[in-house]
């Protein structure tokens, strides 16, 4: 070829036409041999298709996972179903309540229904927690008398003791009119009680009210368990007014003889407080407002579960035990 046309001329010069034809392969790189063990294009296509799942296994595979879906499938349209009729239920009750509250009045109003409608417990009752020791006693109130802080000497209930000596420590309390017969702030009672509970007293000492004070002292002989003196034990010596009238004060001697050592110091201490209130004319209590208001407070059990037809005559023998207490104190409680 000639150099001047530009063309590519070939390293190796022909001797010949029929050679130039015959020997262009000398001018093509020849492609390595393949190694050993290298598969072939024809054997990896075998092998893919191997390797591939067929169309009946590919079916089998989407038909088992065709039938978990429709499984999940029916369960949540049940689930669906259940939470729909209750949704229509409690609906149902919403209106009913709607309703019944618009037409409510002081009289026909009836809060069970909400209980009813809803289906929801009652609470457990009192007494069954507490036998099982989820509602236990306090340390103070609503417990017995053996189980209350006591002062070493005398041995009585500490709060006894702390009430009266505020009382009788101010001589505007003790001649506050209507002592004891007066009631105390509801909600001050309640914050002196857990203070009490937990043997704190700096709240009572700092009270600017007798009423509060009069209120816890009645508070903790109403709720005792076990009452300073009980009704049957009473109507083994007092069994009647009658026999009330007969040797009276060796009789109440007789019954305070017949209690524990706590409840003789606590009735003691209880007589003596009362006497002093008794004599101070500006608070307007006399012994006769003092025996009935604290004859349902020792004898607590009077007021239980009493008839109003059989209430005077069960007081009478409780007051006139008190009212004796208190007017011959020198002679019983020596």
């Amino acid at each position: 070829m000639d150099s001047y046309l530009g063309l590519a001329q070939s390293k190796v010069k022909p001797r010949s036409v029929v050679d130039a034809f015959s020997n262009r392969t000398a001018t093509i790189k020849k492609r390595p041999p393949r190694p050993a063990g290298t598969p072939s294009r024809v054997s990896f296509a075998v092998t893919l298709c191997r390797s591939t799942p067929s169309a009946s296994e590919e079916h089998r595979l989407l038909l088992e996972k065709y039938k978990k879906l429709e499984a999940s499938y029916l369960s949540l349209e049940g689930e669906y179903a259940k939470v729909k009729s209750e949704k229509e239920s409690i609906q149902i009750a919403y209106e009913e309540l709607q309703e019944s509250y618009n037409n409510v009045t002081a009289k026909n109003f009836n809060a069970g229904k909400l209980l009813v409608y809803l289906k929801l417990k009652r609470r457990t009752d009192k007494e069954t927690l507490e036998k099982r020791n989820i509602i236990k006693n306090e340390a103070c109130f609503n417990t017995y008398l053996q189980d209350v802080v006591m002062l070493d000497h005398p041995r009585i209930p500490r709060v006894i003791h702390e009430c009266i000596t505020v009382l009788e420590s101010n001589d505007k309390f003790m001649k506050s009119p209507g002592l004891y017969r007066v009631s105390g702030d509801h909600n001050a009672i309640q914050n002196l009680r857990y203070d009490i509970n937990a043997n704190n007293y700096k709240r009572l000492h700092k009270q600017k009210s007798p009423h509060e004070v009069c209120g816890i002292l009645k508070l903790f002989l109403r709720e005792l368990k076990d009452p300073l003196i009980s009704l049957e034990q009473c109507a083994k010596y007092i069994p009647d007014v009658i026999q009330m009238k007969i040797n009276t004060r060796s009789k109440v001697v007789q019954l305070i003889n017949s209690l524990d050592t706590v409840r003789q110091n606590t009735l003691k201490v209880l007589m003596k407080h009362l006497r002093n209130v008794a004599a101070i004319e500006e608070n307007e209590v006399d012994a006769f407002s003092l025996g009935l208001l604290f004859s349902s407070l020792i004898f607590n059990e009077t007021l239980a579960d009493v008839c109003p037809v059989k209430f005077q005559k069960l007081t009478a023998v409780p007051r006139e035990c008190i009212i004796v207490m208190m007017e011959d104190y020198e002679a019983i409680f020596k």
